[in-house]
């Protein structure tokens, strides 16, 4: 179990540890008074006693008694003291208690001290003073409840059981009478105990309640005041400081000389003595002025003190708003040149809600697409029908990304023109929230990437096939070359790789000029296209060599009857600029896996192959193997005449 001091320390007994010091100050107070009416009292009661009791007894009592009773002007000083802790005192309440109870005894005894066969007159004249005593203590210590009780059955227990022991002859009821008067005082304290509770926690929520008031009032980040009669009553600091002024200046001075002019005021005032009829607020906003000329923007708001009697004045509650409207100035223009903007732009700009349906679609200048995009308004871009281009797979990513409220980038999509051409755009978005953090929807821009797409395509074109002839070029026949290779593997079958080389090609470059042999590049190019198959790559490596790959062949003999066309082909005349060229060409031939289990060795074996065909007269196809070279083309076959 906590003691009382755990308790009167925890966090959630505040108001009751404000209550016991403000308890235990009240009963310091009375200690005072009691200090000196009981010296009073055992000096007075010490006399009466040396009448009666013998001097021993008279001056002993007087040692117990008076340092009791002087030791209320100590518990005075302690109980009064301003640094005093709840810890400190709930130990003075118990040590006062305990002081109490010392001093019960020592009043309760002397009711007993006569001799029963003694002046029956004294013994209630003794009584009647310690009841005297103890309705003095019903309200000096009123404050505590443990000190009361200490002092009353100590003092007043021991007269009662005396009487109801002995009774008097002339009053045999006194003992009983007591221990009624004892029950009385028990309820009179109780009540005035419990009063005084009551008065003490409501004052001291009066004194939070004021304090708070006032810790608001001064520390508010808004301006407030008090006006009565066009005149300020009183201001915050906050007021103060707005107007460069100190809070007692502020105080007294009409409202009109802090604004711009005085007639802004004056229709304001009326204004909201209007409004305050009818039990509303008043805001405006006006210039004002401070007390070194300097003038700022303000927001003002009055209400009524007492809207039935407005004559009992007016709060304002005031803030400067230059900031504000400088900031909003300057979002209107900002939000101005953004819709300059999308005006002038061909991107789309789009919002939706926080059910994800398109809401606003704004900055298309062609009118198919702001007709297009408009018909999307209503409804999720996955079910918008007018938008296309999207995989169902794409879709639900992009739906579960935008249920996850996440920033998504560059979705693509397509939509149709007018004559149903397919454009596409890329979208972007943001999510919006509110202040409090809650999900608003998305907004975000539309750009058209079909010219990006299309630019996207050329250069990948060309990073893939040669600028003259359109032919795959080295990095893509590269490529196509490993993947025939692959399928060749997986299905045990041939592949065929044709290096060609053009036969005294030179002399057109030297003779006729580059302009010319590049025309007649193209046309070569041309005619190896038309001979073969769809599935066959025509590539050129660069000058005026070609490769043919043959991804699928069924014999070398079907490999010499193509190259046999090939030659034929390109042997037929070449016309450009009123001028007919011969040509013949020289092939060397490589077969996987017979003459390389790479695309690079049967580069290498096609190559030297091509070169014996062009040191043996040119316009032939020569095989070869992997043991015929470097030295010579040991495994050939027959030439094709020329």
């Amino acid at each position: 179990m906590p003691t009382t001091a755990e308790t009167l320390t925890h966090p959630d007994f505040v108001p009751q540890r404000r209550v016991l010091l403000a308890r235990i100050a009240l009963l310091g107070r009375g200690c005072r008074s009691a200090g000196f009416a009981g010296v009073l009292g055992v000096l007075i009661t010490a006399l009466g006693l040396a009448l009666f009791k013998s001097p021993g007894f008279t001056l002993g009592w007087c040692a117990i008694m008076l340092p009791l009773t002087l030791s209320n002007f100590w518990f005075q000083k302690r109980m009064e003291a301003p640094a005093l802790s709840p810890n400190q005192a709930d130990t003075l309440e118990w040590l006062h208690a305990l002081r109490s109870a010392f001093s019960g005894v020592g009043w309760g005894s002397i009711a007993t001290a006569i001799h029963p066969d003694g002046e029956q007159s004294l013994q209630v004249l003794f009584a009647l003073l310690v009841m005297a005593i103890a309705t003095a203590n019903v309200a000096v210590l009123a404050a505590s409840r443990k000190s009361f009780l200490a002092f009353l059955f100590p003092a007043l227990g021991p007269p009662a059981t005396h009487f109801i022991i002995a009774p008097l002859a002339a009053l045999p009821l006194t003992g009983w009478g007591i221990v009624l008067f004892m029950l009385i005082l028990l309820a009179q304290h109780d009540s005035l105990h419990r009063t005084l509770l009551d008065t003490l926690q409501r004052q001291m929520e009066s004194d939070a309640t004021a304090q708070e008031q006032q810790v608001i009032f001064d520390t508010s980040a808004e301006a407030i005041l008090f006006v009565k009669e066009d005149y300020i009553l009183k201001c915050n600091r906050r007021f103060a400081e707005l107007m460069q002024v100190s809070e007692w200046e502020a105080a007294g001075s009409p409202m009109w000389i802090w604004h711009a002019d005085v007639a802004t005021w004056k229709r304001h005032a009326e204004a909201a003595q209007a409004a305050s009829k009818e039990n509303k607020p008043y805001r405006y906003e006006a210039q004002l002025r401070r007390r070194n000329g300097e003038t700022f923007w303000a927001e003002l708001t009055g209400r009524a003190i007492d809207p039935a009697d407005l004559a009992a004045g007016m709060v304002w509650v005031g803030a400067d708003i230059t900031h504000r409207l400088a900031a909003a100035a300057a979002l209107r223009a900002s939000e101005e040149r953004f819709r300059k903007l999308i005006a002038m732009s061909s991107d789309i700009y789009w919002e939706s809600d926080a059910a994800l349906c398109i809401t606003h679609v704004s900055g298309a200048q062609l009118k198919w697409l702001q007709a297009i995009m408009r018909k999307a308004i209503g409804q999720p871009p996955w079910e918008a029908a007018t938008i296309e281009g999207v995989s169902a797979e794409q879709w639900a990513h992009h739906r579960s990304q935008c249920e996850r409220q996440e920033t998504f980038r560059d979705f693509a999509f397509q939509l149709r023109d007018d004559m149903h051409e397919r454009h596409w755009f890329s979208a972007s978005g943001t999510p919006m929230f509110d202040a409090e953090g809650k999900f608003l929807g998305y907004h975000g821009i539309c750009v058209d990437i079909s010219e990006q797409l299309r630019n996207a395509e050329r250069y990948r074109h060309l990073a893939y096939h040669d600028a003259l002839t359109g032919l795959p070029n080295r990095r893509l026949l590269a490529d196509r070359l490993e993947q025939a290779i692959i399928l060749a593997q997986r299905h045990g079958s041939l592949v065929a790789l044709m290096l060609l080389d053009l036969d005294d090609f030179k002399i057109i470059n030297d003779t006729d000029g580059h302009s010319v042999g590049d025309a007649v590049l193209a046309t070569v190019a041309h005619r190896l296209r038309l001979i073969v198959r769809g599935s066959d790559t025509v590539a050129r490596l660069g000058g005026d060599e070609f490769v043919v790959l043959l991804p699928e062949v069924d014999s070398p003999a079907a490999c010499l009857t193509l190259a046999n066309k090939l030659i034929e082909a390109v042997h037929e005349p070449v016309y450009s600029d009123q001028r007919s060229y011969l040509l013949g060409v020289s092939i060397g031939i490589a077969l996987f896996p017979r003459d390389g289990e790479t695309g690079e060795e049967l580069l290498q074996h096609a190559d030297r192959a091509m070169y014996y065909a062009k040191s043996t007269g040119g316009r032939r196809a020569v095989f070869t193997t992997q043991d015929a070279y470097p030295t010579a083309a040991a495994d050939t076959r027959a030439p094709l005449a020329d």
